[in-house]
């Protein structure tokens, strides 16, 4: 049941009848209610091919539109040429029937037609534990797929391991040198070495499960044999974290295959590679990006970003038809390069996708925070889930669109007050579970009884409810999750005004059996909401 889509094909039917240019139809939140429950500028968009006044071509959309549509009060035409629409009462009638007969499938569509989607997140490096960025970008990457899917996309989640590079060596060396410390036999950690606790501790499990002796395996044997269960880590951290992915792909994968030197063929074949001073050249400027960029060394190692063009030519190849990658900030100056090896290789500009998660900043009522006090080091993911909770570090993290810097204060995700945000909504669906928990089973919901609803609050939620359909296909085409965040925030804020001026449990069977059914609606819809958020929905609290 969504209002705005019903209201998007109205008006295209109207515009065909009046023959007007195709142009896009699209509808916007007026500012105010007293403003309409959706506002269009189609008249605006059609002035220039039709070299007329805005305002003159709403008033003929809005004489052409079918007089007896039972789903809208009135039009009326604000500003430069703005057509305002206001619900009928019916109309919002049809979004609790809707919702009633929907569950918590409200709000799903088919607009993906299933397209097959990869969202890659995190990807940390396998040589230490995640911190707090690998935690904002789980939350975005994790929300977004269930957005995605939840609009009809056949998205899949995946986490890419570098287990393939110099850095794993550097783990092995600097695992190795620990031990050595610990037996009493010093030995210095590599330059761009591992100086973390957590190498003592994996210097010691090392010492116990190594299969072989650490202090003379080569260094790639014994960093990869570490960086396994780092790994093994990080999915149990993400995993406490509500993330689960589709496919873990190990980047020695493509080196054991062999593909990066396919890859690397296809690309010499097509033109795009040439030789200076013994080093191989990717011709990337070609494709827009601001220089050509080494893939094999002069002594015949291939760069990383070889095998990472492999990476994403295989997302290609396994039928995916886009790619959404979710990178650090620091990352910035490789997206022109990767969009450029995908265009060489005759993928779709639009194939690739790079969001830039931008930086957290942690801190402590309001007073930065650079080191754990357990460790003396960088916190971790799991001291800061331990620390605030999954929900509120979640919530947090949606809050803020995934390209703006975010200040996350330890002190304040901890609150459990109606100042949270996360208590805020949760709150919500406990309260109503509780009001159901006072009325028992109850009489079944009759037709007639929604004409007992009369209040203001109670027409204000419903036209709350109407908007979540709009809230879930805004956040899944824009890529923007934090929109359902603040939907949920308001839709709380209009429960708990309704919960104050309207009394549930009433002497009227009729209002009491409908206002029931309107709490059972926001709860279904707070519920939904929360678990496109990757957060819980608690009964009590």
């Amino acid at each position: 049941m969504n209002l705005s889509h019903h209201l998007i094909a109205r008006l295209r039917r109207t515009l065909a009848g009046l023959q007007y240019p195709d142009v896009p139809v699209t509808l916007e939140l007026p500012p105010s209610p007293d403003m309409g429950d959706r506002s269009c500028t189609v008249a605006l968009a059609l002035a220039k091919p039709l070299k007329r006044a805005p305002r003159q071509i709403a008033q003929e959309i809005l004489q052409a539109l079918p007089p007896d549509d039972p789903w809208i009060d009135r039009v009326e035409i604000a500003g430069p040429g703005y057509l305002n629409f206001f619900w009928s009462r019916e109309a919002l009638r049809q979004v609790l029937r809707g919702l009633r007969e929907s569950g918590p499938d409200y709000g799903s569509s088919d607009l993906g037609a299933g397209e097959r989607r990869l969202f890659e997140f995190v990807s940390a490096n396998p040589t230490g534990p995640l911190n707090i960025v690998s935690a904002r970008a789980a939350a975005v990457g994790d929300s977004l797929v269930r957005v995605q899917r939840k609009i009809g996309f056949d998205a899949q989640s995946e986490f890419y391991v570098n287990d393939a590079g110099r850095q794993v060596d550097l783990l092995g060396e600097s695992v190795r040198a620990r031990l050595r410390e610990a037996l009493g036999r010093p030995l210095e950690i590599p330059e761009g070495g591992y100086h973390g606790i957590y190498v003592r501790d994996l210097a010691e499990q090392a010492r116990q499960e190594f299969p072989g002796d650490p202090l003379t395996a080569p260094a790639r044997d014994l960093g990869r044999w570490t960086a396994q269960r780092i790994v093994a880590g990080q999915r149990e951290t993400l995993e406490a974290y509500g993330v689960a992915y589709h496919r873990w792909f190990f980047e020695s994968e493509i080196h054991q295959s062999g593909a990066h030197w396919q890859t690397l063929e296809r690309l010499k074949q097509e033109g795009h590679i040439y030789e200076k001073d013994g080093a191989l050249y990717f011709r990337s400027s070609a494709f827009g990006d601001d220089d050509d960029r080494v893939v094999v060394t002069s002594d015949g190692r291939p760069t990383y970003f070889l095998p990472d063009i492999a990476y994403h030519l295989d997302k290609a190849g396994r039928g995916y038809a886009k790619a959404v990658d979710l990178w650090g900030p620091d990352h910035h100056g490789h997206v022109g390069r990767m969009q450029a090896a995908m265009r060489a290789l005759g993928l779709p500009v639009e194939f690739l996708e790079v969001v830039i998660v931008q930086q957290v900043n942690l801190l402590r009522g309001g007073q930065p925070v650079k080191m754990s006090k357990r460790t003396g080091e960088m916190i971790t993911m799991d001291e800061l889930i331990e620390e605030v909770g999954s929900d509120a570090a979640r919530q947090i993290f949606l809050s803020r669109r995934w390209s703006s810097p975010l200040d996350f204060d330890i002190e304040m995700a901890k609150d459990r007050s109606e100042k949270s945000p996360i208590f805020y909504v949760q709150y919500a669906h406990a309260r109503i579970s509780s009001i159901f928990r006072k009325a028992g089973d109850g009489e079944e919901l009759q037709e007639s009884d929604l004409e007992a609803l009369h209040a203001p609050e109670e027409w204000d939620l419903l036209r709350s409810l109407s908007l979540f359909p709009d809230a879930v296909e805004t956040a899944g085409l824009q890529l923007a999750p934090h929109r359902i965040n603040t939907y949920l925030s308001d839709l709380a804020t209009s429960f708990h005004r309704f919960y104050h001026e309207c009394r549930v449990l009433s002497d009227d069977p009729a209002l009491t059996r409908a206002r029931l059914a309107l709490c059972r609606a926001v709860q279904v819809v707070l519920k939904e909401g929360l678990r496109l958020m990757g957060m819980s929905a608690p009964d009590q609290m």
